[in-house]
């Protein structure tokens, strides 16, 4: 067993040039990453295109799951294959309208660049598109509008793909949302052990064993063999677990490093160095 937390997010990644393979999806890893900080769990990442009906039935489905949280990035643009709001709105059932607020903030920009073609503009407020009843999201970076709509009790938000921005509208808009339901905290170290090789993994999956409530897991090594497994080996491991408060939290990984320590030497001896100073995040 790992921690669970009582959030869950999903990450649904639009865009043609995703599949193609003509950009890397750094969106969905940084979303990753920031959604553990948070505490939450992250249930399913999907990359579609930029079809209609392919980003609604993504969403569909992911209604059907468990995320508290459906996460929508890139398909904000002007473009005439920006289509994530518009295509939300078809599965939804609800209309496409334009957030004011945003959409001035294009105009005010374009009037200053001396663009003043009603085409231009037209183009331009696609990037305040929202659906009517959603709560928009304003861009502290860019221009794309996000909006984050409820539906079946869950919340569908939309980030532009623009790495900025996107990030930008996540720490402003949906980082306090998913903090704010939460109601326990992660606690995340990663250490390098050093051991002789042949005793590290008989204890990390007693480790295992014995605390099902805490993610362990070491990086990926190679394979050693013959009289290298006699010898100190540094091996990466991170440890996740789970607790009501923070300070409930840092006692249990006290407690829990130290019974590993004290195991480590009962085997033969060895250490045990901190990568990082961890994080503490409210699920």
């Amino acid at each position: 067993m790992k921690p669970t937390g009582s959030v869950n997010v999903e990450i649904i990644a639009t865009g043609d040039e995703l599949l193609y393979g003509r950009i890397l999806d750094t969106n969905s890893h940084w979303i990753a990453q920031r959604v553990a900080e948070l505490g939450a769990s992250l249930r399913r990442v999907t990359m579609i295109g930029d079809e209609p009906e392919t980003i609604a039935a993504a969403l569909h489905d992911a209604l059907k799951r468990d995320a508290h949280f459906i996460i929508f990035s890139g398909g904000l643009g002007p473009s005439e294959d920006d289509l994530t709001v518009d295509s939300i709105g078809e599965a939804l059932g609800r209309r496409t309208v334009i957030d004011e607020k945003g959409a001035e903030k294009i105009r005010a920009v374009y009037r200053r660049r001396g663009i003043t073609d009603d085409a231009t503009h037209r183009r331009g407020e696609r990037m305040a598109h929202v659906l009517e009843g959603s709560t928009p999201m304003q861009n502290p970076v860019g221009f794309s509008v996000g909006m984050c709509v409820e539906e079946a009790g869950k919340k569908i938000c939309t980030l532009p793909g623009v790495p900025s921005e996107m990030r930008g509208m996540f720490e402003a808009h949906i980082a306090p949302m998913i903090a704010s339901t939460a109601t326990s905290v992660f606690l995340a170290r990663t250490y390098y052990i050093s051991m002789v090789w042949m005793d590290f993994f008989p204890l990390y999956r007693e480790m295992q064993r014995d605390y099902p409530d805490t993610y362990i897991k070491n990086a990926a090594t190679p394979p050693v063999e013959g009289e290298d497994r006699n010898k100190v080996h540094t091996i990466k491991v991170d440890f996740v677990l789970e607790a009501p408060t923070v300070e409930e939290a840092e006692a249990k990984m006290s407690e829990f490093l130290a019974d590993y320590m004290s195991r480590i030497e009962a085997v033969g001896g060895g250490r045990m160095d901190a990568v990082d100073s961890g994080n503490v995040s409210r699920d």
